[in-house]
């Protein structure tokens, strides 16, 4: 009989108890500062909140590296230990981040079968997708299965939202398609997704958070042409109040929101974005398991 073990990493921002209440393990990127210290690794709410503390005042970015190889290769052994007999591990954008490489070079001397997903999303979107599967897995999907629905998945799961600050994501080097971001947009709200290739692109722009809005609201319009009904989470970096704006006016478009929750984004990503971005993650809906937490 399959024992199916779920991993991921804590660029999907949910605290490593919210994961562990899914059944799912996290291996942890790292946040270091310019003197070489680490963030804490745990996306709880205190953590997130001194982190924006930091950012906003630091004269010199902090870096992020992905998990150390040791890191996969011990969980999966564990996992094996522990009875599992398969793991699908679903992970950061590998064109954000060599996660996912890593983890498959784990996987390949791992003692029980691995599946490495490239989620190619990040933040509260990779934590829909990774909520996706866990929820799959309780309703009863075999691994196989599960594997299918993961790469499924794939290109239908992202965020949108609108970058405050561009300084982050310049000096980070994460612009992905979205170059030329300093010359153009320099009074201007960028308004960025995650393409289906897992890098960053710019949809549109916007002279105010307001426009900002009323932008994010029709390309949910769009993505619910093209995808079905959607679930829907708010993310933010210190932005409640545009979280509150989008969903007024999304509920005033007429759109009927299945909404997950809000969530704040973590220091992995908010180290390139900054605070002040608002936007939603979105993931089609499954009639398999919706009322699921």
């Amino acid at each position: 009989m399959e024992k199916i073990a779920i991993v991921t990493d804590n660029a999907c921002d949910a605290s490593d108890a919210e994961l562990a209440a899914l059944g799912v393990e996290c291996v942890h990127l790292r946040v270091i500062r310019p003197d070489g210290t680490h963030f804490p690794e745990d996306n709880t709410p205190d953590n997130i909140e001194a982190f924006y503390d930091y950012v906003v005042d630091c004269d010199e970015l902090p870096s992020t590296s992905m998990p150390p190889l040791l890191d996969f290769a011990q969980l999966y052994t564990d996992l094996s230990l522990a009875g599992y007999t398969h793991v699908i591990s679903l992970h950061i954008s590998s064109g954000m981040s060599g996660t996912v490489h890593t983890a498959r070079m784990a996987a390949e001397s791992a003692p029980i079968p691995v599946e490495v997903i490239d989620t190619r999303c990040n933040t509260v979107a990779q934590f829909l997708f990774v909520r996706r599967i866990a929820q799959l897995r309780e309703y009863g999907l075999g691994f196989a299965e599960l594997v299918e629905a993961a790469h499924d998945l794939e290109g239908k799961t992202s965020i949108c939202f609108m970058l405050d600050k561009l300084k982050n994501l310049i000096k980070g080097g994460r612009t992905g398609k979205a170059t030329g971001l300093a010359a153009t947009l320099l009074k201007i709200k960028p308004l960025l997704t995650v393409d289906p290739d897992g890098e960053v692109e710019m949809f549109g722009k916007a002279k105010s958070p307001k426009r900002a809005v009323i932008k994010l609201v029709q390309r949910y319009k769009e993505l619910e042409e093209r995808f079905g009904p959607l679930e829907c989470c708010f993310a933010h970096t210190r932005n409640m109040g545009g979280v509150d704006e989008l969903r007024e006016a999304m509920i005033e478009a007429g759109i009927k929101l299945v909404e997950v929750g809000v969530r704040m984004v973590g220091p992995v990503i908010t180290t390139h974005v900054s605070t002040g971005c608002f936007g939603f993650a979105y993931i089609p809906q499954d009639e398999r398991v919706l009322g699921l937490a």
